[in-house]
């Protein structure tokens, strides 16, 4: 990568923001002005997603970001750019694909005769078993782009992977199954899940046999009260998937079938508002929520000064206990390493000051981290507090030292006064 990439770069960034300037107002420009310049923004466009791929996939290779900061490549893509999660996480596939077995693919890519949306579908595609068909069909499927709508090129490149895979179209692989869980602004989650083999027909069975009865339980309110709305097909599926969720949660040792099941919840309750509350992932929940939790949950309230620093568990705080657990997860909300995705449930308590070095086992001594990052620390990195900002400071074995964040955010100037008997 030479300095001439770097220059490059620095002018296309500026000709950009020249560009955003001038379309600041278009009323007073021609029709034909204007598309002649969506058709010059357009190819640009495919200039940029090529180079972009070309750097993601050698800073990936080269392991830079996690060197620098701690993060992989996609994590540290989502955080130092404010990117989607999934966006980053797709981009760096696509590019890691392209760099190492595509190659072809990168270089239609880098001509402009395809697009990014092109090389995306392609690499998605390109699973173990039609790995070396891929390859050798890398010409034919970029002539196949030619002129053609992307769906209907979409189509017909589904339909030749389909013929030369002869155990089907899809990856029964354990590792391709994901789900991704986003909080609403309201207490709600939006859900979307891919499974496949064994999982999805597991999911499949239980929720179509929880489904059934779902139905049958409505059509007897029907029976029973004729105005009943009967949910549609999508909400009792939704139905169904939270009873068995509820079901699962039932693990209390001696409970009955019958019985309600008990679901152990952490809500957290701003001492200057005491009457609303939120989740230890700040997601607030709606009115009436800690009524109906209170029906068949555990509830555990933990009171909360501005800064989010825990006051009151109500009742004595020793050791890595599970209070202490509640008091750490509600303080650092996550990990503490800028910009980590890892909720509180995902973290581990580390003592700041190891405890075979004299570190006691208290809340000021502890500190959230997710695996990745707790095992960093154990290799090299280090992490010590921050007084001054009510934080801590986080050093690669290179030098290079990084601010921790809280709640998975960066921290705040107002934070820098924040103090408490619980530490950082």
């Amino acid at each position: 990568m030479t300095n001439q990439t770097a220059d490059a770069a620095a002018l296309l960034a500026s000709q950009a923001g020249v560009l955003a300037s001038s379309c600041q107002d278009l009323t007073a420009s021609g029709d034909g002005s204007l598309v002649e310049a969506m058709c010059s923004v357009e190819l640009a466009q495919r200039a940029v997603d090529a180079a972009r791929v070309a750097l993601l996939g050698e800073l990936d290779a080269r392991d830079e970001p996690v060197r620098r900061t701690g993060l992989v490549t996609s994590g540290w893509l989502a955080y130092e750019f404010l990117l989607p999660r999934q966006l980053a996480v797709q981009r760096v596939t696509v590019s890691r694909k392209l760099r190492s077995v595509l190659t072809l693919i990168n270089q239609a890519l880098l001509d402009g005769v395809i697009t990014f949306d092109h090389a995306a579908l392609l690499t998605r595609l390109c699973t173990p078993r039609v790995l070396d068909t891929m390859i050798a069909l890398q010409p034919h499927l970029v002539a196949l782009a030619v002129g053609v709508r992307f769906e209907q090129w979409a189509n017909d490149v589904r339909a030749l992977i389909l013929l030369a895979d002869q155990d089907g179209g899809h990856d029964p692989n354990p590792e391709t199954n994901h789900l991704s869980l986003t909080d609403g602004l309201s207490g709600e989650i939006h859900l979307s899940a891919d499974l496949v083999g064994e999982a999805a027909a597991h999911l499949r069975a239980a929720l179509l046999k929880e489904l059934e009865s779902r139905y049958r339980f409505h059509r007897n309110l029907t029976r029973n009260d004729p105005s009943h709305q009967f949910p549609t097909r999508n909400q009792l599926l939704a139905e169904a998937l939270i009873e068995l969720t509820r079901r699962g949660t039932a693990s209390t040792a001696g409970l009955a079938a019958s019985a309600p099941p008990v679901t152990d919840v952490t809500l957290v309750i701003n001492a200057s508002d005491p009457v609303h509350a939120s989740t230890p992932d700040g997601v607030c929940l709606a009115d009436g929520t800690t009524r109906v939790l209170n029906c068949d949950a555990t509830l555990t309230a933990v009171v909360v000064n501005s800064l989010g620093v825990p006051l009151d568990l109500g009742r004595s705080v020793r050791y890595f206990n599970h209070n202490q657990r509640r008091a750490i997860m509600i303080r650092d909300g996550g990990c503490v390493h800028p910009g980590c995705e890892a909720p509180p449930a995902w973290a581990r308590l580390h003592h700041i000051t190891h405890h075979q070095h004299g570190g006691n086992t208290n809340i000021s001594n502890a500190v959230s981290l997710c695996q990745a990052h707790h095992q960093l620390i154990h290799h090299g990195w280090s992490i010590t507090p921050n007084p001054q900002t009510n934080s801590y400071l986080i050093t690669s074995p290179a030098g290079i030292t990084l601010q921790s964040q809280r709640n998975l955010r960066p921290h705040s100037a107002s934070q820098k006064a924040a103090t408490s008997q619980l530490g950082p």
